[in-house]
This record gives structure tokens, C-alpha cells and sequence, in this order.
């Protein structure tokens, strides 16, 4: 991620029952320009403020080995230039304006947020509409931002010993599809992306039909489509980019990764190979994931932390994902900690789950936290636009956000049992430990 937080933003928050009457369908303005653009418009008015995000349907999903990370390499080069404002020019005419804006990159979209009062709209719009089609890629600028991209996965990942086993435990767990790599990339791959390459993928994926623009916040949803016409009508949609057709492979054992590392601490991860979020078995993961993992009271914290002293932390879940990806279970162990006893223990709390399930208490706990935090998401402007455009890419329809509730409500609780005893066994399961040097096994 560009300026604060790390690379990967959540793209959804988990969702809840019921959005609440404070949002609704109908308040969802839909357009759709000639070029392909989708734009989804939210008038509200309760506070002067503007979140207009700008979602583009490209990730490390959509990267191939020699250019991973150019996903993210290309949010870094998006506040760096067009022949209409020079680098750094985009920060200081919005600011000027008493906006602020940020963006991230996951496996499956992009995100570009911006924040702003109402008088700045067509100035954000104006600016928007001009970075989708004219990214300059100057080349010193080029070489500069490689060398930002260099060092945050020196810091984040090979400097990280938790970032860079969580890494290899990925690759190794995911053999084929494109989620194999993080959206950070290769460092190989970073040193050596060519300009041509990079300014190909950026035209074959930066188009308007390849975008979902949402505008929610204090707006007029008439002027502000006649904004979105004038300045976004010009730019020319781009061919279809191809689609991603590799499956990853059923997994037929168990796997194993030993890294030895200097390092205070080990490390120790968890994966099971899990369903796509459209998937019938991704909502009981999800349930499943807050008693197990999620806070003081949650099976694995008990255990790992409060009775045995095995480990600080406990946590984790079930990726969001346009294809099937990961449940992954984090543990920060003490130093000295038997790494052999985690695995045990974890292995005799999921094949509880999958004898038992959970109880009524546990799931109703579930559903609470899940209510609680997609209604904290949809508190202000920002968090309904970043909802929806997020809705759009992973489901295929915004409207989704309006029906999952239903969905949810239907789970019933031995469905939390069946899917932990379809995903969460042994020959689906990948494990990874990090052993200080000279520790033992």
C-alpha cells in the first residue's frame, strides 16, 4: 500500500445479517458509460464530505512469473505523473483542496481512495479521469519508484522472519494458480521489470471498462454523472484482459516447510487450501473462524495462550478471494515454545470441530462479531464505497451486499462441522515452522 498501513488493505469487511436501514439498495445509483465504466453513486449528506474510490480489476492475480508485484508497482506509479500534472502533483492539488487520498493492492483488485469536501469534486473527477489513460512513466522516475519497491520487501518480507515464512508457506501450499506469490512479488522480478512490459499491463488493465468507479458522500448524483460523462466519456475502453484460467490442483498430502533463521522467536503457520468467497462453504469457514481464532475466549487462545503458555497470539481465518485460496492459522509462539505440542493442540481443537462443530454459544458469537464489524464499515462514506466497489470485484455484483444477509441466516450450524471436515484435514494442510538457529525441531 502507497504512504501508511501495509501492502494488502481488507477488501471487505466480514459481512454481517443485515446491512441496517440505514443503507439500502435503492440508495445505490447505477450508470454505465459507453466506454464500460460501471459507476456506483451514493447521495448522502449528513456530513460535507466526498469518498469517491476507483476499483480496477487487476492484482497479483492477474500477474505472471517475471512480472509479479507489478500490481502494486503500478499503485506506487500512479501518484508519480501524467503529462497533465507532474509527479507529486496529484498530492498537492488535491491537499490544496482539503482532500487526502491513499490506495491499495490485494490478490484480486486495486483500490485508489480519495477523500475530499464537496467543492473538490470535479477537480477529483478531472484528475481520476486522467491518470486511468495517461501515466507518464518517466524513466528516472520509473528507476526511483523500483528502488521504494526494493526496500519495503527488504523491511516487509525479507527482513520479517513471521512475513517471510508466512511467504514460503503460501508457495508452497499453492502450487499453480497466481496466488502462489504475494502481491509484494519476487525480489528477482522487481529488480528486472522492464518499462515496455510494465506500460503494456498498465494499458491492458488501467481501462475503463476493466474499473468500477463509486461515489458516495455529500453529492448530487445528476451533476455528478454529468462530471463522470465529461471527463471520463472520452477515454477508451481497452480489448478484454485474459482471463486467469489456471486451477490450482487438489493437494494430496500433508506439507512441510522447516526454515532455520536467526531470530528471538519462532514462528509457526498453518494452511488448509479453502473455497472461493462464492462458494457455499466459504460463509461456515468464515463462522468457524471467530470461535477458533478470535479473541480471549476462542478455542486456540485458550489452549495455545491462557493453559499450556505456548504462545502471545493466536489468529487468522479464510481469505477473500475471487478464487479458492487459504484458511490460515497464525501462532506467535514464546521463545523456547515446543513447536511440536502447537501442532498438536491445534490438530486436537480442529478435529473437535470436525467430530462436534461448535456450539450454539460459539456461533451466535460469530455472528455478532460479523454483524458488528461490516456496520462499523458502513459508518461512513468512505466505508460504504469501499464495501461496494469491493462487492463489485469479488462477486460480480454490488448488489451482493444486499442478500448475503439472507445467506448468512440460512447457515446452519452443523455446516460449520461438514466444511471443517472437508477443508481442514490433514492432506489439505501445510504447515511451517521457523526454528532460531541452532534450536531445535
Amino acid at each position: 500500500m502507497r504512504k501508511r498501513a501495509g501492502l494488502v488493505a481488507a477488501a471487505l469487511p466480514l459481512l454481517a445479517l443485515s446491512l441496517g436501514a440505514a443503507l439500502t439498495k435503492e440508495d445505490i445509483k447505477v450508470h454505465s458509460l459507453a466506454n464500460g465504466l460501471k459507476v456506483l453513486l451514493v447521495e448522502d449528506h449528513n456530513i460535507p464530505s466526498v469518498a469517491l474510490y476507483t476499483f480496477f480489476r487487476v492484482g497479483s492475480r492477474n500477474e505472471r512469473p517475471g512480472l509479479t508485484g507489478v500490481s502494486h508497482f503500478i499503485e506506487h506509479m500512479m501518484f508519480n505523473g501524467t503529462p497533465a500534472a507532474g509527479p507529486g502533483e496529484f498530492d498537492r492539488r488535491m491537499e490544496f483542496r482539503g482532500g487526502s487520498n491513499n490506495a491499495y493492492t490485494g490478490d484480486d483488485f486495486t483500490a485508489y481512495t480519495d477523500w475530499f469536501p464537496p467543492a473538490a469534486l470535479e477537480a477529483m473527477i478531472a484528475m481520476e479521469a486522467d491518470r486511468i489513460q495517461g501515466l507518464a512513466f518517466v524513466p528516472e522516475v520509473f528507476e526511483s519508484e523500483r528502488g521504494v519497491i526494493a526496500s519495503e520487501r527488504r523491511l516487509g518480507v525479507d527482513n520479517d522472519n513471521d512475513a517471510l515464512l508466512s511467504e514460503t508457506v503460501r508457495a508452497t501450499a499453492i502450487m499453480a494458480h497466481p496466488y502462489h506469490w504475494d502481491v509484494i512479488g519476487w525480489m528477482s522480478d522487481i529488480l528486472s521489470w522492464r518499462r515496455d512490459e510494465v506500460m503494456a499491463y498498465y494499458r491492458t488493465y488501467y481501462a475503463p471498462n476493466n474499473a468500477v468507479l463509486v461515489v458516495a458522500g455529500d453529492i448530487d448524483p445528476a451533476a455528478t454523472m454529468a462530471l463522470i460523462e465529461k471527463y471520463y466519456g472520452p477515454v477508451k475502453s481497452s480489448p478484454p484482459p485474459p482471463p486467469v484460467t489456471t486451477v490450482e490442483p487438489p493437494q494430496i498430502g500433508p506439507k512441510a516447510v522447516l526454515m532455520r533463521k536467526e531470530a528471538q522467536a519462532p514462528s509457526f503457520i498453518a494452511v488448509w487450501h479453502g473455497p472461493s468467497v462464492k462458494d457455499p462453504d466459504y460463509l461456515p469457514l468464515a463462522v468457524l473462524a471467530k470461535p477458533l481464532l478470535e479473541g480471549e475466549s476462542s478455542r486456540l487462545y485458550r489452549r495455545l495462550v491462557r493453559d499450556e503458555e505456548l504462545a502471545i497470539s493466536v489468529f487468522g481465518g479464510i481469505q477473500e478471494t475471487i478464487d479458492p485460496q487459504l484458511f490460515t492459522i497464525y501462532v506467535k509462539p514464546r521463545p523456547g515454545a515446543d513447536l511440536d505440542r502447537i501442532e498438536k493442540v491445534l490438530e486436537e481443537e480442529l478435529a473437535k470441530v470436525r467430530t462436534a462443530g461448535i456450539t450454539p454459544p460459539e456461533f451466535d458469537k460469530a455472528l455478532n462479531i460479523i454483524r458488528t464489524r461490516f456496520y462499523q464499515g458502513l459508518q461512513t462514506v468512505a466505508g460504504r464505497a469501499n464495501q461496494l466497489g469491493a462487492a463489485e470485484i469479488l462477486y460480480g455484483d454490488y448488489a451482493r451486499l444486499f442478500t448475503i444477509m439472507d445467506d448468512y441466516a440460512a447457515v446452519k450450524i452443523d455446516r460449520v462441522r461438514e466444511a471443517a471436515a472437508k477443508y481442514l484435514v490433514e492432506a489439505n494442510r501445510t504447515v511451517g515452522r521457523l526454528v532460531p538457529e541452532g534450536g531445535a525441531k
